[in-house]
């Protein structure tokens, strides 16, 4: 039978990514360790880490089993701190992947408000695998979540818009159709746009099409925004990105009749029974400050 103090050696070796450090922080020594480890693997039947002389790293097993064994290990620590009666205060680092840079200022609010927390933060306009980047989770823009097999809590929407520079705009023709985006030079979101058209959705849902070749293909939303910021052209931007610049008249919006498309944003996270407070905790405050998405 496979006890519970083996899940918790193994937890504590994916964790660190050493048996020596392990062993250090158990108390207990290295071939100890290397011993539980084995002996857990035969009890699973399942190779839970990819070893070398150098380096140590999960299996896919490994991953899903090291969540498991982390959530129990935090659940267990919860159900303590319940019995001895200890005030519940959310504490511990929270892994999150968020697309923008934007996101900053929420975050640090949230900082603020329960200092006991630290973040891990990874800045990613990609798709984030929560079990291969260990992340807790994450903050995703999208219309389709297509894992089934993650959670997802909606936090809000946000806009998604064209914005350009005065200064670049002051240099062409007026702006008054969608046609007239193609003699302008497009900042591309390669992840998000693609470099082949303009997809282009108004308030009814209609949709344009434009075959256009972007003058730079970026991969972060922090990218594009400095491009245009530079004077360089025109792109789709979402909103939480650029509300600050627009206010100061940085940038411009323009052809809202043409795209103004509201796009959902998303908490994901694996476990939906095992969660921890600290995680609970941070998406409840991101759905009470959904104004932050807009």
């Amino acid at each position: 039978m496979i006890s519970l103090d083996d899940m918790m050696v193994f937890a504590k070796v994916a964790e660190k990514q050493s048996f020596t450090q392990a062993a250090d922080e158990l108390g207990i020594g290295k071939a100890r360790v290397s011993q539980i480890i084995t002996k857990l693997e035969k009890s699973l039947n399942t190779r839970l880490l990819h070893r070398t002389t150098r380096s140590l790293s999960l299996t896919g097993a490994g991953a899903r089993y090291y969540e498991k064994c982390r959530a129990i290990s935090e659940l267990v620590a919860e159900a303590n701190s319940e019995i001895l009666e200890v005030d519940q205060v959310p504490n511990g680092t929270i892994r999150i992947s968020t697309p923008s840079t934007a996101m900053v200022n929420i975050l640090s609010e949230f900082l603020h408000q329960y200092p006991e927390i630290k973040l891990d933060i990874i800045e990613s306009d990609s798709y984030s695998n929560l079990i291969e980047s260990r992340c807790d989770i994450a903050l995703r823009a999208s219309s389709d979540l297509e894992d089934s097999s993650l959670y997802a809590i909606k936090l809000g929407y946000f806009c998604d818009m064209l914005c350009a520079s005065p200064t670049y705009l002051a240099n062409q023709q007026k702006i008054e159709t969608s046609e007239d985006l193609l003699h302008l030079d497009w900042i591309s979101h390669h992840i998000v746009h693609g470099d082949k058209q303009l997809r282009l959705t108004n308030h009814r849902g209609q949709v344009t099409l434009l075959p256009h070749s972007p003058k730079v293909q970026v991969r972060t939303s922090a990218s594009v925004k400095e491009f245009v910021l530079n004077d360089l052209g025109f792109a789709i931007m979402p909103s939480f990105t650029v509300k600050k610049e627009l206010a100061q008249g940085k940038l411009i919006r323009i052809l809202p009749d043409v795209h103004d498309l509201q796009i959902p944003i998303y908490a994901v996270y694996q476990e939906k029974t095992l969660m921890p407070l600290r995680i609970r905790t941070l998406i409840d405050f991101l759905k009470q400050h959904e104004e932050a998405f807009g």
